[in-house]
């Protein structure tokens, strides 16, 4: 959850904040990937799209590298949110010491950093976001290769995520063979830099 600070001067300096998603980007992506194909098996099976992206190492490590990225925004956040709290405390106690007009020139100043810092946390998440993105666009074919030949292989004309079922017996379960698969098959790509990806997406 967003924990936010706000400042008597009216701006809103984060402390914390929500660590991406990127939980969510691989299960789209893999979820793309088995709703779209279907072959001529008769059986219904599932697969956890969770335990995927705990246990197969290509999204693992896409994660990982995710998380380190948000780890490394979050403590400069938190570094520049202090300095601005503390700047907020000076201008509190200058109050009664400062003309009205001259206190609302700092305090508006102040205001204007707080939004500059937030849209500059904004920005690097985007690039983060769009990395992550990157990393599991360059697996997807070879994914969606092995979910194919493990799916033929069980039989299977439709596999579901197993999140969207109500119930499901072990038998149609494909997860722990679509584990082994990936971990055989598919290593892990190298994580763009964000920074270069967001220069990159300024470029176009």
């Amino acid at each position: 959850m967003k924990n936010e600070k706000e400042c008597s001067c009216g701006c809103s300096c984060k402390k914390k904040f929500l660590m991406l998603g990127g939980t969510a980007i691989v299960a789209a992506l893999l979820a793309f990937g088995a709703c779209k194909w279907a072959c001529c098996g008769t059986k219904t099976m599932v697969i956890d799209f969770e335990r995927v992206q705990k246990e197969a190492t290509v999204y693992k490590s896409i994660i990982d590298n995710q998380r380190g990225y948000e780890e490394k925004i979050q403590a400069q956040l938190g570094l520049e949110a202090g300095g601005l709290e503390q700047e907020e405390k000076s201008l509190a106690a200058q109050k009664g010491k400062l003309s009205e007009t001259d206190f609302k020139k700092k305090a508006l100043a102040l205001q204007k950093k707080a939004m500059t810092l937030q849209q500059k946390y904004r920005a690097q998440v985007q690039q983060v976001l769009a990395a992550s993105q990157i990393a599991a666009s360059k697996v997807q074919a070879e994914v969606e290769a092995v979910l194919e030949e493990v799916s033929h292989k069980a039989g299977a004309g439709v596999v579901l995520n197993k999140a969207v079922t109500v119930r499901t017996g072990k038998k149609n379960d494909l997860t722990d063979c679509f584990i082994k698969a990936l971990n055989q098959k598919v290593r892990p790509v190298e994580y763009p830099n964000p920074e270069t990806v967001g220069q990159q997406l300024k470029g176009k």
